[in-house]
């Protein structure tokens, strides 16, 4: 096999999460993007490794019934927003099964006949489920845009005129109206390899009752003609909370809160999941699809079993989550959480909502395990990070033997290294759920249930 070298042959696989249909040529295995299992396509190899090969779609030869239109017109730009636009919804689900499936079976080690699988859970819309979008400025060609980075470059921007993950006519108008803003006040994009430009993130975010909240993160910089910009977003968006300049001067990429202040309004809203009401700052964290988030805190509380004399730990708690929505059902119910807004939150929430039975300890996670060594936990909560737990919490958890262990997951790799570590203290997989928390991309959730023996 040769770069540049044109291959026909069919897909038998699609690998996640990098989305890329598995072609064998000549006993090595090629990647290409864009493709579906069983399709017969025409590809041009364009990079050869020691193990596998890439390559690049020229013709679909023979296309899947599975192969649908995509319906986003930034979709063929390369935008990074989404990335299984061509795929109907089914076909999806299916394919994330499959990744979820065989990860544990190779990563995690686990058997299937040896566990209680519950399925795979489909978002109940594909589309516009997302209650949180984070956009980012920038330039092109001496004018200010606003939009998504493609995949794999960060220094780059796809100028949307419209998002199909978030309420597309919301999204339609905001973006217009924060890139006619910018321009107008002759504010710079932020250049993330030269580190230079005033405007950097547009934070979008609303409730399930479609309270609005946004954010500007901007370099520190007074804002010009905020009275404007105010009024122009009121008169567009009745629904509108509140307007919060975001200050972030930190050369990294990620949107960070150095400081915040309140141009209108306030910077939180309140989110209810079953008969638990949450206030959720701008910066806290809170499940981005409001339509799955009952059936995942309802599975978790589902696999707690609590039956009201539980001392319960929530780990990685954000503004209360899980913790708060089972502490009807436990003794006791201690949050652990390292963002300080998100602390302050979790406490006025259990004040909101009456439960005299949660709170929550400001710190690391692992800095704070040990003040449970001698405290009896019966069930631990774990929602971590994409990047899963640190080998020493892991250790930490299983020291305190809880009964049972609750692991909500981003990161199907992550919680299948994880379970392995869980394994060697003791801990077994029993039951296990998948939701689709992220349509169009190869994103999913988990939620399973470890038993220690």
């Amino acid at each position: 096999m040769d770069k540049g070298q044109i291959i026909e042959g069919k897909v038998v696989d699609f690998a996640l999460p990098e989305g890329q249909g598995v072609l064998k040529e000549g006993g090595r295995v090629v990647f290409v993007s864009g493709v579906l299992i069983d399709e017969v396509c025409r590809v041009r190899i364009t990079k050869l490794k020691k193990n596998y090969a890439l390559g690049e779609v020229i013709d679909i030869l023979e296309p899947s019934p599975s192969r649908v239109e995509p319906i986003c017109p930034h979709f063929l730009e390369g935008c990074g927003g989404c990335r299984f636009q061509f795929m109907d919804y089914e076909e999806q689900v299916k394919a994330k099964e499959r990744n979820a499936r065989q990860t544990l079976e190779k990563v995690g080690g686990i058997s299937w006949e040896e566990v209680d699988y519950e399925g795979f859970i489909p978002s109940p819309s594909p589309w516009e489920y997302r209650n949180k979008m984070e956009f980012n400025f920038g330039e092109k060609e001496g004018e200010l845009i606003l939009g998504l980075r493609p995949r794999g470059r960060y220094w780059d921007l796809v100028d949307l005129k419209v998002c199909y993950l978030m309420k597309k006519d919301l999204t339609r108008t905001l973006l217009k109206l924060f890139r006619d803003y910018g321009r107008n006040s002759s504010l710079s994009g932020y250049d993330p390899r030269k580190k230079e430009g005033v405007l950097r993130n547009l934070l979008v975010r609303y409730s399930s009752s479609q309270e609005l909240l946004l954010g500007l993160s901007t370099v520190s910089v007074d804002l010009p003609r905020q009275e404007d910009l105010i009024e122009e977003l009121r008169k567009n968006f009745p629904s509108l909370e509140g307007l919060v300049h975001i200050i972030n001067n930190s050369p990294a990429s990620a949107l960070i809160f150095e400081d915040k202040k309140v141009l209108w309004g306030k910077d939180h809203f309140f989110e209810r999941v079953g008969s638990v009401n949450y206030k959720v700052s701008i910066e806290s964290f809170f499940q981005v699809n409001s339509f799955l988030s009952s059936t995942l805190y309802e599975k978790a509380a589902h696999y707690a079993s609590l039956s009201g004399g539980e001392t319960v730990l929530d780990l990685y708690c954000g503004s209360g989550g899980v913790g708060l929505f089972v502490a009807d059902s436990a003794q006791q119910v201690v949050g652990v959480e390292e963002n300080p807004q998100a602390v302050e939150d979790a406490k006025f929430n259990a004040w909101l909502n009456g439960r005299n039975n949660f709170t929550c300890i400001p710190g690391r996670v692992d800095k704070v395990l040990p003040l449970f060594s001698n405290v009896g936990v019966d069930v631990v909560i774990v929602d971590p990070p994409r990047a899963g737990l640190d080998k020493k919490v892991v250790r930490r958890v299983s020291s305190l033997s809880p009964q049972r262990l609750v692991y909500i997951s981003c990161n199907i790799s992550t919680f299948a290294r994880d379970l392995l570590l869980f394994r060697e203290q003791g801990y077994h997989l029993e039951k296990i759920t998948f939701l689709d928390l992220f349509p169009q991309t190869p994103y999913f959730e988990s939620v399973a249930l470890l038993k220690k023996g």
